[in-house]
C-alpha cells in the first residue's frame, strides 16, 4: 500500500450533511398496468432519538406482521391487497413511518383511504395494551433471530457503532423494548403525526383525482 499510494497528498472534501425537510406531497408516475404501488410516508423518530423504540413499537403494531392492522384491515377483512406493510427507516438525523400496499387500480383509491383512516385512529388513540404487549414479544423474538445470524448481527453492531459510537447488546435492546408504555407511544404521536406531513406516492395508470381524490382533506 505504501508503495503505491505513499506520496499522495491533499485530502478529500467532507460530504455535507443531509437534513432534509419532509413535506406533505403527491408524487404519481404513470404506468400502463393492471397493479397500482402505493407508498406513504411521514417523519417519525430517528435511531438517536429517545423515543425510538416506542416508533418500532408503533410501526410494528401498524403493519409489521400477520396481526397488524394494516394486514387485518386491508387485506384480510376487505381482500384490497396482495401485500401490505409498514416499517421504520431512520439514521442518524432523520426517521420515517413508510408503508407500502400493492394492489388493482380499481380498488387502489379505496385501499387509501382505509390506510389513512388507519393512520387517523392511531394518532388520535395511540394502541391498545394488548397490541403493545405483542408487539413487544414480536420485537424482541425478531432481535434474537437477527442476531442468530452473523451478517444481521454485523449490520446491528455497525449500525450501533456509526450513530452512537457504542455497541447495543442484545440485553440492551430487549430491556429498551420492554420499558416502552403506551404513554409513551401517545407522545410519539403527539410528537411524530402519521398525518402531517405525509408524502403518497404511488406507480401505476390512475390519475391523481382517481387515486387521490379528497381523501387527504
Amino acid at each position: 500500500m505504501q508503495t503505491l499510494f505513499g506520496n499522495w497528498t491533499g485530502h478529500a472534501e467532507s460530504t455535507p450533511e443531509q437534513r432534509p425537510a419532509p413535506t406533505t406531497n403527491i408524487a404519481l408516475e404513470h404506468q400502463e398496468g393492471k397493479q397500482e404501488h402505493l407508498a406513504l410516508m411521514s417523519p417519525f423518530p430517528n435511531y438517536l432519538d429517545p423515543d425510538y423504540y416506542a416508533a418500532q413499537v408503533v410501526s410494528e403494531v401498524l403493519g409489521g406482521n400477520m396481526a397488524s392492522r394494516l394486514f387485518v384491515e386491508v387485506r384480510e377483512k376487505r381482500g384490497l391487497v396482495y401485500s401490505v406493510s409498514a416499517g421504520l427507516a431512520s439514521n442518524r438525523n432523520i426517521g420515517a413511518m413508510r408503508i407500502y400496499a400493492g394492489t388493482t387500480p380499481e380498488q387502489a383509491r379505496e385501499c387509501l383511504k382505509v390506510i389513512v383512516d388507519e393512520l387517523h385512529k392511531l394518532e388520535q388513540a395511540g394502541i391498545t395494551a394488548d397490541e403493545l404487549e405483542r408487539a413487544k414479544v414480536q420485537l424482541k423474538s425478531e432481535n434474537v433471530m437477527r442476531s442468530e445470524g452473523s451478517g444481521a448481527r454485523m449490520g446491528a453492531i455497525s449500525r450501533s457503532w456509526w450513530y452512537e459510537r457504542k455497541i447495543r447488546t442484545i440485553q440492551e435492546v430487549k430491556d429498551a423494548i420492554d420499558a416502552v408504555t403506551q404513554e409513551q407511544v401517545l407522545n410519539v404521536l403527539h410528537r411524530f403525526s402519521p398525518l402531517n406531513p405525509l408524502t403518497v406516492a404511488a406507480i401505476g395508470p390512475l390519475e391523481q383525482d382517481e387515486l387521490v381524490g379528497d381523501t387527504l382533506s
